[in-house]
């Protein structure tokens, strides 16, 4: 397994040789949903649904069941009208505490988060249908984030807005005892992104200007087109599912250009000369679901683990960070009661993280609180997060 990986890794970084420009890190199409983070960040093999879209193609074939007219249990897709969701990247905790205990304005209390360890926030929207083999889903995921600095004069935030349309299809073959499902999806995006904007720069032009308003005019703005393609292979046996999947295979290029204004705001038209790519990642997952036949109504238990493998060199890309193994390596679990509430904990990255999830009818509700290392070792950078969503589902 290291030669092949060592190969790939040779292969993508002999061909980054061909172009002169530089080669920048782009962060993976994917949002903080709530299912996945309370579960310790492990879909992999136990994903389904919505929340599987941006993570195991094969996952499209698995399906619920109805009873039809005629009174026959057939199978049903998940159809997701409408999912909302935000999540937050900080210690919301010493946020509330110190706007009750002190006289500090907003913007102070932000600018104290950043120094103590970063600052981040999103909002993602989207539909989908989900099952019986198909994937396909519309998103759109905003994020803001401020990386951890030692000084409020140095606080910049990279601003990226993703759209992105999945389409996917799984088929499965069945081979005695087990069942082998292998899917592929492709993921044609678009991305705005607004890097390094100079907080302070910022709010003295807001000081300077005689009407109080904010110049990004020397904020550089792109946008672009990327095209993504991704594979997952599901192995069953029993109660057991094993699962490999590679994602932003070849790794995947957005092709910027300048962005001059944008959301009522005027950017910098400075030219873009480098290359923007997501790396190709080589991902594994397990997970167990007994199954204990009309008990699973009741209670209903899945254990599961995921590890990520990129396949790309931290010198050979600008602004990427590699990590060590226990980094990489996610845990989870989640216990399903009376088929509407589940409860969900797990370790994601050295981390223990803890979430809820309420299915009411028509209407999910979904919760987590975790932590993120946006260092190179667990311990490093942790960064607290929370995250919620809202869906219209059935």
């Amino acid at each position: 397994m290291k030669k092949i990986i060592l190969t790939i890794q040779l292969i993508l970084m002999t061909s980054g040789i061909l172009f002169a420009k530089d080669r920048y890190y782009s962060p993976a199409f994917t949002w903080n949903s709530p299912e996945i983070q309370g579960q310790g960040g492990s879909f992999i093999a136990n994903g389904s649904g919505y929340s599987s879209l941006l993570v195991n193609p094969a996952s499209f074939e698995k399906s619920g069941e109805k009873i039809n007219k005629e009174g026959e249990i057939v199978q049903k897709g998940e159809v997701t009208l409408l999912s909302l969701g935000s999540a937050y990247a900080g210690d919301a905790f010493s946020f509330m505490s110190e706007s009750r205990t002190t006289d500090k304005g907003v913007l102070e209390l932000i600018l104290d988060q950043v120094t103590s360890g970063g600052l981040g926030g999103s909002f993602q929207a989207g539909g989908a249908y989900v099952g019986r083999r198909f994937g396909v889903g519309l998103m759109t995921i905003a994020e803001l984030d401020a990386p951890a600095v030692e000084t409020t004069l140095g606080v910049t935030a990279d601003l990226i807005w993703t759209t992105g349309l999945v389409a996917g299809y799984a088929y499965p073959f069945e081979l005695g005892q087990v069942k082998l499902v292998v899917g592929s999806d492709l993921r044609p995006m678009y991305r705005f992104t607004a890097k390094d904007i100079n907080i302070d720069a910022l709010t003295s032009s807001a000081s300077s200007d005689s009407d109080g308003d904010i110049s990004f005019s020397d904020v550089t703005a792109l946008g672009g087109v990327g095209v993504a393609f991704d594979l997952g292979a599901d192995l069953y046996w029993r109660d057991l599912i094993a699962s490999v999947t590679m994602r932003d295979i070849g790794n995947t290029r957005y092709f910027y250009e300048p962005v001059s204004s944008a959301l009522g705001m005027e950017f910098s038209d400075e030219e873009v000369d480098d290359i923007y790519i997501t790396p190709w990642t080589l991902n594994f997952g397990v997970s167990y679901n007994p199954i204990m036949g009309q008990l699973n109504k009741y209670l209903d238990m899945t254990v599961h683990g995921s590890f990520t493998q990129p396949l790309i060199r931290e010198d050979s890309l600008y602004g990427y960070k590699t990590q060590s193994f226990w980094t990489r390596l996610d845990l989870g679990t989640e216990v399903v009661l009376l088929s509407s509430v589940a409860l969900r904990a797990g370790v994601q990255g050295g981390y223990f993280t803890a979430g809820f999830g309420l299915d009411l009818f028509f209407v999910e509700i979904s919760g987590a609180l975790y932590a993120e290392e946006t260092g190179s070792h667990a311990g490093d950078q942790p960064k607290l997060g929370g995250s919620m969503e809202l869906a219209i589902r059935y």
